[in-house]
Order: C-alpha cells, then structure tokens, then sequence
C-alpha cells in the first residue's frame, strides 16, 4: 500500500510506547500486543527490499516458532487477476497541462513510458512511478519483508490470515479524492527530495529510529481524506478485527504489515491498548545521521 514514498515502502506521528523490554537491541521495531490467551507480534514491514534486511529481529523470530498463523495485509502470492473500474478516468484526464508537462518529465528520467502513465488512472501511475523509483534505488519486491514471510510461512505449513483482500486494496486506491490526484502530484513534485532521502530511510528502519521516522513522515504528509483511507480507517478496521473477530479469540500471531500502520496515536498497537490489551515495545532503536 502507498501514501508518498517513505508511506509507500514503510506502507505511517510515532508513539513511544511506556514499556520497553530489558533485552531489547537496536533493530526494526517489534511490539507485542497481550491480553488473557492471545497475543500479536507486530513487525512493521517495508514492502521492497534489500538482502540486508536480514536476518530479521531475534524477538521477532522467536515469537514466529510459537505462532499459530502469519497475519498479514492481503496475501500476494495468491493468484490474481486486477479488475480496475473502466469508469476511472486517465491521468491525462485528472492533470492539467503543466502537471502534465511535470510528468511526463518525470517519466522520461525514470525511462517510463509516459504515454501509458497518461493512460493509466491516477493512482496506479503514482504507484507505477513509486515502485520504478524504488527499483532503480537496488530495492527489489522479492526482498520485501511481507512476501518474504509469506514465502516462509507457506513452506512451514503456517496458517495465513488476510486482513483484507487485495480487490479491497484496489478499491481502496480507486475510493481516493480525484482518482488518487493528490497521491500522484505528490510523487512527481518530491521526487528529487524522496530519492536523496531514500537512504535515511532504510537505515532509520533498519535502526529502529523512531525521531528520524518521524521526521521523514512529517516530511510527506498527504490530505486528511488520502491519510484516512488508506490509513487511519484501515489501523481502525484491523484493530476491531483483532479485538472482535472469533480467528483472534485465542492463540499467538505474528502480524506483518506496512510499518506506518504501527506508528502514532491511531497506530494498530496503540488501539489495542485502548482496548485493554498490555503493549510492549521489544526493540530499542538507536539514532541515524542522515544528510
């Protein structure tokens, strides 16, 4: 899932959870959620990758070898065949002349077709140029944290669970202001600035920086309507699955999804600790320099 760049690849305002673990080391951030026979180990994931981003953290791995099931976002490895609305109209239809002129300008650095970027809805070119962006950085989907898991959950016979599907993911972008405008204007107009501060961001991740995550966030906020669809309403959703669904009712998860889902006051984590669930944070992080 996307909002800008970092929303992207973290796919979102940090809460210092009040309780830290006294083992915890300096790596990607780990909670744990508890409350009477159940527990939730979240790792936020980034959804393209590099081989360094492994191993994963050990608290982490040791909650994977007594889950009972994998929970992640939507499961990418089942076969699927996107239907889009034929209604949506084409970028070149959303876009005035002069975001036009910036995107084609856009595509020709990143040597896309802008013909077919025109063509596309304007969601789908945001992302299009997103993942383009991410792939010439050394970033690759196969080392993605989220199929990664997935690959290995099905190997070890684990169950998954889905929190959504990924016709609802497209849905979703297709349910945006403007057909996903403001997401697509966002990525052509800090391009540059995302790119430099590509790097801060894996190494803030890989650090556990929550300060430097933060920033990087603040940095790239959307509108209220793109940050509650594809945020903040889904952290509500999941939350209530969690709390209410009879697959949660008992046993020990692991929970993979997009890391900005984690983060702040309408973060996954702290919804259940308003629900009455104690919350942990296992890994304590450690400060990046970046440019």
């Amino acid at each position: 899932m996307s909002l800008s760049f970092f929303k992207k690849l973290l796919t979102h305002t940090l809460l210092l959870l009040p309780f830290f673990s006294s083992q915890a080391s300096a790596e990607p951030m780990v909670w744990l959620a508890e409350k009477d026979n159940r527990s939730f180990t979240f790792l936020g994931a980034i959804h393209v990758g590099t081989a360094d981003f492994y191993p994963l953290p050990k608290a982490f791995l040791q909650r994977w070898q007594q889950a009972d099931a994998l929970v992640v976002e939507a499961d990418i490895l089942q076969p699927f065949t996107p239907s889009l609305n034929p209604n949506t109209p084409a970028t070149r239809q959303v876009l005035n002349p002069e975001e036009q002129q910036a995107l084609t300008a856009l595509a020709k650095k990143l040597n896309l077709p802008s013909s077919t970027l025109l063509q596309s809805p304007p969601w789908l070119s945001a992302i299009t140029l997103q993942m383009t962006m991410a792939t010439q950085a050394g970033l690759s989907a196969d080392n993605g944290i989220d199929i990664t898991l997935l690959k290995r959950a099905k190997a070890e016979k684990l169950p998954v669970i889905e929190l959504e599907s990924l016709t609802q993911q497209i849905e979703l972008l297709e349910g945006l202001e403007d057909h996903g405008k403001d997401l697509l204007l966002s990525t052509v107009d800090d391009w540059q600035a995302l790119s430099e501060q590509l790097n801060c961001l894996l190494s803030a991740w890989k650090a556990g920086d929550q300060q430097q995550l933060l920033k990087l966030v603040d940095d790239s906020q959307y509108n209220a309507h793109t940050d509650n669809v594809l945020i903040n309403n889904r952290n509500r959703d999941w939350a209530d699955q969690f709390v209410h669904a009879p697959a949660y009712q008992q046993g020990h998860f692991v929970v993979v999804v997009g890391a900005m889902h984690l983060f702040g006051q309408q973060g996954v984590p702290a919804l259940l600790q308003a629900e009455g669930f104690k919350v942990s944070l296992l890994t304590l992080g450690h400060s990046v320099q970046c440019r």
